[in-house]
C-alpha cells in the first residue's frame, strides 16, 4: 500500500499536466497512451516558474544561479515532455503562451503547497530549535548581547538567529518567529516591543565638520538597501529641500556593515535607535545633527498564531522588557570633545 505522502505527491504531479495534456504538440511525436507520471521532469518546474514570473530566461538564470543556456535547455525539455510550447521567444524576452500562462498558475500553486508542507515537516523535526529572522542590527546589537540571559530564562529553547533584509513570508518559510519594524501582519501574532527612531551618524572625526543637513551631502552616504537615501530625503525635506542633491553613495548589504563603515570614517549613515544607542555611548559613533525621525510603526516580535511548540507569550514579554531597558538616545548633537 502506498504511503499517504506518496499518494498526495502523485496527485499533485498529475495536476501539473492535466491542463496541457490536450494541447497541440510541438513535435510530431504522439502517443495514444496518457502521459505517465515519470515522464514529467519535475526538477525543471522551479526553472519554468521563475522564467514565467520574470519574463526572461536571463533573469531566471540569475535568480537560480544557473546559466541562461541551462534555463533554455530545461524549458525546452519541459516543453518536449508536455508536448506544448510554453513560451514565445522574442529576442531577449520570453512571453508565455496561453497554455504556458495556465500551466504557470498551476505550477506556482503546487510549488507553494509543497514548500508549505516541507516547511511544516521541518518545523516538526526540530521541536527545541526556535529559528528567528531579524535584520543584522537587531541580531548584533540587541539579541547577541542577550543570548546568555535568554538561555538562562528559557533553557529548553535553542535560539537560532538568522539575518536578512527581506520580510519573511511565514506561509512558505520554516522560520518560527521574526523581529520586524512596522505594523499590520493580520495573519500573524504580533507582540509590540516599542517604538524606534533614526538619526544621522558618523565617526567622531567627521562630526566636527557637519553642522546642518546640507553638510551631510558633502560626504559619502552609506546606504543599506536604499534606507539611507530615504532617510536623507526626510532630513532634507525637514529643512525645505525637496530635491535629493547629487550625493556619492556606497551601498552595503546590511545595516551592521553600514554602521561599521561609518565608524571607520567612510561617510555618513543613518542608525536606528535605541538599538544603536550603545555605539554612541561608547564613542564609536557620533550624532552630528539634532534631528531625530520616528520610524513608521513599531518594533514587533511576530510568529504564527497556531504554533504551540514554544512559549511565545513569555518570550515576547521577556523581549519587551529587554527592549524597554535599552538606553534612549539623548537629544542634541552628540560628539566627543
Amino acid at each position: 500500500m502506498k504511503q499517504p505522502l506518496v499518494v498526495a505527491l502523485e496527485d499533485k504531479r498529475r495536476s501539473l499536466v492535466r491542463d496541457v495534456s490536450a494541447a497541440a504538440p510541438i513535435s510530431a511525436k504522439t502517443s495514444a497512451d496518457p502521459m505517465k507520471l515519470r515522464d514529467v521532469p519535475l526538477a525543471f518546474l522551479p526553472t519554468f516558474e521563475a522564467a514565467g514570473r520574470l519574463g526572461s530566461f536571463a533573469a531566471a538564470a540569475a535568480e537560480l544561479c544557473l546559466t541562461p543556456s541551462a534555463v533554455s535547455q530545461q524549458i525546452r525539455g519541459l516543453e518536449e515532455a508536455l508536448g506544448v510550447s510554453l513560451f514565445e521567444r522574442t529576442g531577449r524576452s520570453a512571453a508565455l503562451t496561453p497554455q504556458g500562462e495556465t500551466y504557470l498558475k498551476e505550477v506556482r500553486k503546487s510549488l507553494q503547497e509543497l514548500a508549505t508542507s516541507t516547511s511544516r515537516l521541518r518545523r516538526r523535526n526540530r521541536e527545541s530549535v526556535l529559528r528567528m529572522s531579524t535584520m543584522s542590527m537587531g541580531a548584533h546589537e540587541f539579541l547577541m548581547p542577550r543570548l546568555a540571559a535568554f538561555h538562562e530564562r528559557f533553557p529548553g529553547v535553542e535560539l537560532c538567529i538568522e539575518t536578512t533584509n527581506e520580510v519573511i513570508d511565514f506561509k512558505v518559510s520554516d522560520y518560527d518567529a521574526a523581529l520586524r519594524v512596522g505594523d499590520g501582519w493580520a495573519d500573524l501574532q504580533v507582540h509590540t516591543l516599542g517604538r524606534a527612531s533614526f538619526a544621522a551618524v558618523c565617526s567622531q572625526q567627521l562630526a566636527g565638520s557637519i553642522r546642518n543637513a546640507l553638510d551631510v551631502c558633502e560626504y559619502t552616504l552609506l546606504d543599506p538597501a536604499g534606507g539611507g537615501e530615504r532617510a536623507l530625503q526626510m532630513l532634507l525635506a525637514a529643512h525645505g529641500r525637496l530635491d535629493l542633491r547629487a550625493v556619492r553613495t556606497w551601498h552595503f548589504e546590511t545595516c551592521y556593515d553600514t554602521l561599521r563603515a561609518a565608524e571607520h570614517g567612510l561617510g555618513v549613515a543613518f542608525a536606528v535607535f535605541p538599538i544603536a544607542t550603545p555605539l554612541v555611548q561608547t564613542g564609536k559613533l557620533a550624532v552630528p545633527l539634532v534631528e531625530r525621525f520616528a520610524l513608521p510603526g513599531q518594533v514587533c516580535f511576530v510568529h504564527r498564531p497556531d504554533d504551540q511548540r514554544f512559549p511565545f507569550h513569555e518570550i515576547a514579554a521577556w523581549m519587551t522588557e529587554q527592549y524597554q531597558a535599552l538606553p534612549t538616545l539623548p537629544e542634541g548633537r552628540i560628539v566627543s570633545s
